[in-house]
């Protein structure tokens, strides 16, 4: 009988850098004055969770993530290692609104990057991982050519306190 060939040899180190990820996040998004309309406010909502978990055999970390606010897409994502670049992951992105799409992502030191560039609209998300781990602090960026960045919102995580 064949084996498949598709089986890796081995675990990737590199996901040992995912760890960084494990858990319940509670999340906070903050959008600027002006974001929903010419005389919007500023808009700081928390309500939602993140959890990032390994499926068994920790060669794939999986998100799920649900927001309270209903204008907000809830959903999953699965990320592992690349296939063309090892110390690089993709997740693969999937919402309750049907849309799914691949992204890129690193994690070095205290970075964790997120970025997908796609025709209309590229996006990057950069957060920063405390020193205890307990929150990220970041924002993603679109762009319609990939050239000229605006910003778009901040998202940050707080680790949730085990119950």
């Amino acid at each position: 009988m064949s084996k498949p060939t598709d089986v890796p040899p081995e675990r990737p180190a590199s996901l040992d850098g995912l760890d960084a990820l494990v858990g319940t996040w509670e999340m906070e998004a903050v959008f600027e004055a002006g974001f929903f309309g010419p005389e919007s406010p500023e808009v700081r909502e928390r309500g939602g969770r993140t959890t990032f978990e390994w499926l068994e055999g920790r060669f794939f970390l999986l998100q799920r993530f649900t927001v309270d606010n209903p204008m907000a897409p809830s959903g999953i994502a699965v990320i592992g290692v690349s296939e063309d670049e090892p110390d690089e992951f993709e997740q693969h992105y999937y919402d309750s609104r049907g849309v799914a799409r691949v992204y890129r992502m690193r994690i070095e030191g205290d970075e964790w990057r997120v970025w997908r560039a796609a025709p209309g609209f590229h996006q990057r998300y950069t957060g920063r991982i405390s020193a205890d781990g307990s929150r990220i602090d970041g924002a993603w960026e679109a762009c319609p050519d990939g050239l000229e960045w605006t910003h778009d919102f901040a998202l940050n995580y707080v680790r949730a306190v085990a119950e």
